[in-house]
């Protein structure tokens, strides 16, 4: 076990999240490797931890991109009892949840999210989520919730350096990642036990930190579309108004525009 490892594990208060815990200096990616524990048979709550991943999976296809040894790179084996058509609200908790974890840290951080899942500082992202998903015997469903959230990077790839950010760059200072990830993992294992229960009160808390809430938006698609975001529904859509009525948003990347609606 790393050190890291650890320190995190002699941090937790959690009941499963982290127990069992696999970590890696390097993977292709968290999920893959995840998944493959699942599949085997994981625990929910167990979870892969890596320093880097040469192959990180983002939304929509993209890449994740992440220094070495800065920040928190991690999958979370999840077994649900949820409608597949309702596993974005497990997106929506794991959101509500990072935002805890974040403000947690320190108060005056200006968090928000900008939908579906990722976590913005003062308008830049600082941490991305992807959701995967495979059938197990039965009907039990079989879930992985990637997470990559900047911690201590300082420098970022010029594509990505106007649009991200870390702990450290708003903070001004250094974040033990040990404290932080025990943080985040008590948020995520009770925000998660709690979703069945509230999925309403679930939504008012994500909406109470949506960056885009009121606002004009544009949703590249496809298709592409434009109204006011409205909120989210408890499958994880976007409630979009629009001039030929509301609409729900499942999937699509999202604008802002500058002036409310």
């Amino acid at each position: 076990m790393s050190t890291l490892a650890a320190e995190i594990q002699a941090l937790l208060t959690t009941q499963q999240f982290g127990r069992a815990l696999r970590t890696y200096t390097e993977v292709d990616s968290t999920n893959a490797q995840a998944l493959a524990w699942a599949e085997a048979g994981a625990a929910q709550g167990s979870v892969v931890l890596a320093e880097y991943q040469h192959r990180g999976r983002g939304r929509l296809g993209r890449r994740w991109e992440a220094a070495p040894g800065l920040n928190l790179l991690f999958s979370i084996v999840l077994r649900p009892r949820l409608e597949l058509s309702h596993l974005g609200l497990i997106t929506l908790s794991a959101s509500v949840a990072v935002v805890d974890a974040l403000q947690q840290t320190d108060a005056a951080l200006p968090v928000a999210v900008k939908w579906p899942n990722d976590i913005m500082l003062a308008g830049r992202k600082c941490c991305g989520m992807l959701l995967e998903s495979s059938l197990g015997t039965g009907d039990a469903t079989v879930v992985v919730l990637g997470i990559g959230l900047n911690v201590n990077q300082r420098i970022f790839p010029p594509a990505l350096e106007p649009h991200a950010t870390s702990m450290l760059l708003e903070m001004g200072r250094p974040v033990p990642r040990a404290p932080l990830m025990a943080r985040m993992l008590a948020s995520l294992e009770r925000r998660l036990a709690t979703m069945h229960q509230r999925p309403a009160g679930i939504c008012s808390d994500y909406m109470r930190h949506m960056q885009s809430l009121g606002l004009t938006v544009h949703v590249k698609g496809p298709p592409p579309v434009t109204g006011t975001a409205l909120g989210v529904a408890t499958t994880g859509a976007l409630r979009l108004r629009t001039p030929a009525g509301e609409r729900l948003i499942h999937a699509g990347d999202l604008e802002l525009a500058i002036a409310p609606a």
